[in-house]
């Protein structure tokens, strides 16, 4: 073997970077295991719109819904989220993210009247992993405008 004639290998364990993970291969999760393209396709469909920051408050993830109420450009990816929200909000939102981090506070719950006459839910939660410790936030935003008029019960198969 000549000495000079040395090729990177990935760390034992690991995949090279730019290594795309096999689409027949499963995603392993403590109660069940999807393809990328399942998981892709359960978070698209997913009745809303969710995003997920980090504890760092990087924007790790958002699902894509035709008719998303915020605009969710891919370029948002990878940056701080306080570059994705406007400055009358930032004082809220650190806030929140102070008292999710600190543990004080585990949920966040808006509303209001979107511009298209819909009136959507932001939900914001606090991720946290067994030992306690904040691991991040999800954002679910939902348009909830059929569930405010709901009445009664239903109990029988009814499509919409």
């Amino acid at each position: 073997m000549n000495p000079n004639d040395v090729t990177p290998k990935p760390a034992e364990g690991k995949q090279p970077a730019d290594k795309v993970p096999d689409p027949a291969e499963r995603i392993q999760l403590p109660s069940g295991s999807f393809t990328p393209e399942e998981l892709t396709l359960l978070f698209d469909n997913f009745p809303a719109e969710i995003s997920f920051i980090d504890k760092d408050d990087t924007v790790r993830y958002f699902n894509n819904r035709p008719t998303g109420f915020f605009s969710r450009p891919k370029a948002a990816l990878g940056r701080n989220m306080r570059v994705c929200h406007p400055k009358r909000l930032l004082p809220m939102i650190e806030q929140l993210l102070d008292d999710f981090k600190s543990g004080r506070q585990d949920k966040a719950l808006f509303w209001r009247s979107n511009h298209n006459g819909s009136f959507i839910s932001i939900a914001y939660y606090a991720l946290r992993n067994e030992k306690g410790e904040y691991t991040g936030t999800l954002e679910v935003v939902q348009d909830i405008s059929e569930l405010k008029q709901l009445e009664g019960d239903r109990n029988e198969l009814v499509y919409p």
